[in-house]
């Protein structure tokens, strides 16, 4: 599983499904939303400049290099190399 810290209190983490991937954002130990998604989507969703992807609980919204991660209760922002 990879993880990816996004600030003090939440991670990201990525865990493979066969063809999808299921994402995670969680404090601690607590899950706080998820999504499962294909990997060609995902990768879609990477190359684009500006797009966005999930609809409900948890978003990704990505403008050139950064990725927003929404989530019902709180927004983060984060650069991530692709």
């Amino acid at each position: 599983m990879l993880q990816l810290i996004l600030n003090d209190k939440l991670i990201l983490s990525f865990e493979q499904l066969g063809k999808k991937a299921r994402l995670i954002i969680s404090e601690a130990e607590v899950e706080l939303a998820c999504r499962k998604e294909t990997i060609k989507n995902l990768k879609k969703f990477l190359t684009e400049d500006e797009t966005k992807i999930f609809k409900g609980r948890l978003q990704l919204h990505k403008q050139s290099d950064i990725i927003e991660i929404s989530t019902k209760k709180q927004t983060n922002s984060g650069s991530f190399i692709h």
